[in-house]
């Protein structure tokens, strides 16, 4: 009989190890499947974790970016079936204790496919968790933070970046423990310190998330429409800056080969930052499986499914993203528009304001019909321009583009057509002179069309007594060129809001890193080649902050090639907006 159940015993293991083969193994320590490595294709220590919302058991809803602004953040993956997960219990309640006084926020996440919700429920009333706990139903947040085990811990910190992924210690069996690795993380970063041991193998029971829509399932109201609603509308649409328009099934269908391409080839969503250089408000991604998800759409023949209730159309062009401007400037009809295609013109908008102000962001409304690639709003400069005959609101009309007297002060705002505007903090502003001016710089798309057609300029005031007034540096490169790269040391504690790359920046790659006195190197912005000119302006979700010292510079930049010596320079200039920390302290 003993003979027998050893036999059983090493089949059952032998089924365990080529199961695990390749991605898990099993540990010699803890006699349970172990990850092999740290695999390929996860969510790197050490890069920022993009926002997500969740809700929990209880229904209230939270955002990752509002839970690290309180402090470090602890994903932990659980299972009611894994005998691992199950020897936490206690330890994480002691963590939740220790922790929670100095703003940790614990958040349980069960996302096996097998785990019910019922199930869920059950397990942790008996378990008397104090903390959130999330039912990741359809996988994912796990997807999200790339969770491969149970029990499995993501650490946080405050600026949204991976400081620490692997199991919570080092054995299933507490009196065995050696090493507590994710007390160590903790403490490291709420110490402001480095995390000694920043990633490890977890052991325990793998995750089997919910398999992703099989291709015959994928349709187009279903799956594609929210996708399509979500990512594309904002510019597919009437009067927008897209030339094809996807605003219902006929289109998409129409289109849907293009669409598959070029989301497959990550040119649309049309977004040119690289992830792991920075955390970016309002970032215009498509998840590996969303890309999936076309392609099999298209592979099945475009199903269209059932039309449940009328397709929604995204905000209209004659809304106010951020509400009713404090200034809405109307321009009188621009008919005297050169003519042609890709006309680049200027328009100089005097103010007569008596004092100074401080405007946190520009917003545009458009006739219908009125085709602008993108509009440049530069205020608090001192200008000189060519004008033409007056409007009846005083704007005037350049052909010729302005020039800037001092282009250190040059501040420079960006608009396209279907594209929401970032705005400043409500108590930053860029500085509007008084009787300064508003320069519009403008490119026409189609511009023997413009006739008779005008628009609304609202613009957006800080509503704070006191306001911190926003400073610019600018960087500049040569790619294959002979020329001084320009890094610039900064002589103050400040924070860095935002960021805008030059529309020459799309040839080739430019990144950008902050090295601090002690050597720490911040990786700032990452700007991806790319077949389209296209520019913004890039505002972080979390302000950065960098103190004196601190030395910007570009990283990777191309070497000098002496047979390229005769071409055309291609400049990469980049200005980062900041703000003195003597003189602002984020919320």
């Amino acid at each position: 009989m003993k003979h027998l159940i050893t036999i059983f015993f090493h089949i059952l293991i032998i089924s365990i190890s080529v199961q695990a083969a390749e991605n898990f193994t099993i540990s010699r320590k803890n006699r349970v499947i172990q990850e092999a490595s740290t695999q390929k294709g996860q969510v790197s220590v050490d890069s920022q974790i993009g926002n997500y919302t969740f809700s929990t058991l209880k229904g209230n809803t939270y955002q990752l970016d509002t839970l690290t602004k309180q402090g470090p953040v602890i994903f932990v993956f659980l299972s009611t079936e894994c005998p691992v997960a199950q020897r936490y219990t206690m330890r994480l309640r002691r963590t939740h204790a220790e922790f929670t006084e100095k703003n940790v926020t614990l958040v349980g996440v069960y996302a096996n496919e097998n785990d019910s919700l019922e199930d869920v429920q059950t397990y942790v009333q008996k378990a008397e968790f104090p903390f959130l706990i999330v039912k990741d139903t359809d996988g994912s947040l796990a997807r999200h933070l790339g969770a491969t085990m149970t029990p499995q811990v993501h650490l946080i910190d405050s600026s949204n970046t991976l400081r620490y992924r692997g199991p919570i210690d080092d054995n299933r069996i507490v009196t065995r423990v050696k090493h507590t690795y994710l007390k160590e993380a903790l403490v490291a970063v709420l110490d402001g310190k480095k995390v000694s041991v920043k990633e490890t193998p977890a052991f325990g029971c793998t995750i089997h998330l919910p398999e992703l829509p099989n291709e015959s399932d994928i349709t187009y109201s279903e799956h594609i429409a929210p996708l399509i609603q979500k990512n594309c509308q904002t510019c597919h649409q009437q009067d927008r800056i897209a030339p094809l328009t996807f605003s219902n099934y006929a289109d998409a269908k129409t289109h849907a080969t293009k669409i598959a391409k070029y989301t497959q080839a990550k040119l649309m969503p049309l977004w040119r930052l690289g992830q792991g250089y920075g955390d970016f408000k309002n970032e215009r991604r498509l998840t590996a499986s969303e890309i999936e998800m076309f392609t099999k759409w298209v592979e099945a023949g475009t199903p269209k499914g059932p039309i449940v209730k009328a397709e929604p159309n995204p905000q209209p062009s004659d809304t106010w993203t951020h509400g009713e401007p404090d200034l809405v400037i109307k321009t009188a009809n621009l008919n005297e528009l050169p003519q042609g295609h890709d006309i680049a013109i200027s328009l100089v908008i005097p103010t007569n304001f008596e004092e100074e102000k401080y405007v946190r962001g520009i917003d545009f409304q458009l006739d219908s019909g009125f085709n602008i690639r993108r509009i440049n709003a530069v205020i608090g400069s001192e200008r000189k321009s060519q004008k033409m005959d007056s409007a009846e609101d005083g704007a005037t009309k350049s052909v010729d583009k302005p020039v800037a007297q001092d282009n250190m002060n040059r501040i420079d705002w960006t608009w396209t057509p279907g594209i929401v505007p970032n705005f400043l903090p409500d108590g930053i502003g860029h500085l509007l002179p008084k009787r300064g001016e508003i320069i519009l710089e403008m490119q026409l798309h189609n511009s023997d069309n413009q006739a008779d057609k005008s628009m609304l300029i609202g613009v957006y005031f800080t509503n704070k007594t006191e306001t911190t007034k926003l400073h610019k540096v600018t960087m500049t490169g040569y790619s294959n060129q002979q020329n001084v790269v320009s890094s610039y040391r900064l002589k103050k504690d400040v924070y860095i809001l935002n960021v805008y790359p030059s529309l020459q920046v799309y040839k080739h790659d430019m990144r950008i890193v902050a090295i601090t006195p002690t050597g720490e190197q911040i990786k700032m912005l990452w700007v991806m080649k790319s077949d389209f000119k296209w520019n913004e302006v890039y505002h972080y979700n979390k302000p950065i902050f960098l103190p004196a010292g601190t030395r910007l510079e570009f990283e990777d930049i191309e070497t000098p090639n002496p047979e390229l010596s005769n071409q055309k320079n291609e400049s990469l200039i980049c200005h980062f907006y900041f703000v003195l920390a003597s003189e602002y302290k984020p919320e």
